[in-house]
């Protein structure tokens, strides 16, 4: 049987090249042309293919992961290093065998190994899916902000601390300033993630629960996010798992030497995102509520802990202190006096969103489940329970008056990883353990083949099915959009000799894409403005770019409606208006949407209105 398959996977391996290099010198797209010749090849072979339905369900499901994952070698290829595309297919063709093969290894693992093997298996195959196509996405709106920050790099800034910033320099720095630099980090913090997840696991339950966890750390929505947008959750989430780890050690292990592992974690948490303060909250509530760690409180190691976090993080008090305490003030007092807004309802959603429902099901019976007989093991499910109960509650006390953000939640089920993981292999035998372990398989499976297909939707599109026009949700077009606007600049700059700044008619995503995919890379930065210029909120590049210091200036104002382009306020803040210029992006012979833009020359930053509060009602 193994000899038969091997042989079949050559024959398969083989019409799948032969039909790709056909395709392509019809004239096809590689991106359409790879899917066909697969698909064609692989139907073939599980027709072909001797065994029972579940073999071939099995194995169709592998060749489906196994050709998601060989889009991201193509596109690498292809687009990064540049090899004709005739070529190209033959290192994606020997990625999606191998990962073929892999798959027909795991239907015979023992019993004994099968959740370690699956595991494993499962977590690198993720891993390296979100590697291939690190570079092969174009940067969310988000991303190309932070980047930003990296090119303004400070000890702090408005919405958020500098660490996110400082990964972006670091990998743009060893890798360039193109994608795969940009988001490095953000992947590397995901090994931070895993390897305190695992480590956690074992010391609370077992070895093969730790496995598991690996896998939900993996698969779980949040947590493979974060691994690929580079964000200041993807450092805060490694933070939160290293502070979690070290606070286990030192007040279920009662190791003191643990305490040096909490302050730097937490010094380094405060300088990816404020939120990783609500560890410390766990921690002091554990401290009252297990009588075994309130010794802790007369020892000078918690102390000195908190001490080094706060010296980890003095930089970003000084920057504070240097800019009447701008960022305090924005994450504190600005959100708290926002209007009144019930969003329990959303937070619910949030936690759907980030665990999945079957997830949210197992957090359900973790919260359900009872204290262990022995002391240790009740002190363990405390740890679990505090370290998770405590922040989200804070959470659910702040949706009743405020608004929620989607992935707010997403770090504190850290510490319920490795319920939720024994849940996946070992519950008790209860109807609901065996409904929710039953759906876990599946659910990881059906969240791998969703990653992969979005993956190959963001970096070589989908046969049959066009782009989104939403394009700061699914990045397609922005490169494109830059390339259009950087003829523009030159029109403009070769009319008025000088260059002129770029500004994008939202709060700042047009003008950071602009900024990461001008021609001029890496110095777009320097000529491309916020919409603060204009009187509007633009966060950073109010700081980056006064508007006092940009009098006289000619500005291309871009923008995905028209009458974004139309405000009085550009009139007044300009000596003269162009005309408004409509534009279409397309991607591979696909059209995505409608742009428009215009040309406001002689800017001035104050208001040349006689009527400003009518004018302002207009806006």
């Amino acid at each position: 049987m193994t000899r038969l398959r091997s042989s079949l996977g050559w024959i398969c391996a083989a019409v799948d090249l032969a039909l790709f290099e056909v395709l392509l010198a019809r004239g096809v797209f590689f991106g359409v042309a790879h899917v066909a010749s697969f698909a064609i090849a692989t139907l073939a072979g599980l027709a072909l293919m001797r065994g029972s339905l579940m073999d071939r369900a099995f194995m169709g499901i592998t060749a489906a992961a196994a050709l998601l994952l060989r889009g991201g070698v193509l596109a690498m290829f292809v687009k990064t290093f540049h090899v004709p595309t005739a070529w190209a297919i033959l290192p994606a063709i020997a990625v999606s065998a191998a990962a073929i093969k892999c798959g027909a290894f795991l239907e015979n693992v023992s019993a004994e190994n099968r959740w370690r093997t699956l595991a494993l298996a499962g977590a690198a195959y993720l891993a390296l899916l979100r590697l291939v196509y690190l570079g092969q996405a174009e940067l969310f709106p988000e991303e190309a902000y932070y980047w930003n920050y990296a090119k303004h790099m400070d000890f702090g800034y408005l919405d958020h601390p500098p660490m996110v910033a400082w990964l972006i320099g670091a990998g743009t720095w060893l890798f360039g300033n193109n994608e795969f630099g940009v988001r490095i980090g953000a992947w590397l913090c995901w090994l931070v993630v895993a390897f305190f997840t695992f480590r956690i696991t074992r010391n609370l339950l077992d070895e093969t629960t730790a496995w598991c966890a690996l896998l939900l750390v993996s698969a779980l929505p949040f947590f493979f996010g974060v691994a690929f947008i580079i964000a200041p959750d993807s450092p805060l989430t490694a933070c939160w798992a290293a502070a979690l780890f070290f606070l286990e050690r030192a007040l279920v292990a009662q190791q003191r030497s643990a305490w040096l592992g909490v302050g730097i974690a937490m010094g380094l948490g405060m300088l990816s995102k404020y939120s990783i303060g609500l560890v410390g909250l766990a921690a002091g509530l554990f401290l009252l509520v297990d009588a075994s760690s309130r010794r802790w409180f007369l020892r000078w190691e918690p102390y000195a802990a908190t001490l080094l976090a706060f010296a980890l993080f003095s930089p970003v008090i000084l920057w504070n202190a240097q800019h009447d305490w701008a960022s305090f003030s924005y994450q504190g007092v600005r959100r708290m006096g926002a209007d009144p807004r019930f969003s329990t309802g959303e937070l619910i959603l949030s936690i759907v969103s980030v665990l999945t429902p079957t997830g949210l099901a197992g957090l359900l019976i973790f919260a359900l489940l009872k204290n262990a007989d022995t002391a240790i093991r009740a002190r363990q499910i405390l740890f679990m329970k505090v370290f998770t109960a405590a922040p989200f509650a804070v959470f659910a006390f702040f949706s009743l008056r405020h608004a929620i953000k989607l992935w707010w939640t997403g770090p504190i089920w850290l510490a319920a990883l490795p319920a939720l993981a024994l849940g996946l292999w070992q519950f008790r035998q209860r109807a609901s353990d065996r409904w929710v372990r039953a759906l876990w398989l599946p659910t990881v499976m059906t969240c791998a083949l969703a990653y992969g297909v979005f993956f190959h939707y963001l970096a070589l599109g989908l046969p049959g099915i066009g782009y989104s026009t939403q394009m700061n949700l699914l990045p397609v077009g922005w490169r494109e959009l830059a390339r259009q606007v950087d003829l523009v600049e030159e029109g403009v700059e070769d009319e008025m000799k000088m260059e002129p700044l770029v500004v994008g008619m939202d709060r700042n995503f047009i003008s950071s894409e602009m900024a990461f995919y001008d021609k001029d890379k890496p110095r777009g930065f320097l000529d491309t403005a916020g919409i603060n210029l204009f009187g509007k909120k633009a966060l950073m590049y109010e700081f980056w770019f006064p508007a006092k210091e940009q009098i006289g200036k000619a500005i291309v104002l871009v923008g995905f409606s028209e009458n974004d382009l139309t405000r009085r306020a550009l009139a007044r803040h300009s000596e003269r208006l162009g005309p408004v210029v409509r534009g279409d992006l397309a991607r591979d012979g696909k059209f995505i949407r409608h742009y428009f833009y215009r040309v406001a020359y002689g800017y001035d930053s104050e208001r040349k209105s006689d009527d400003r509060e009518k004018s302002d009602s207009q806006d």
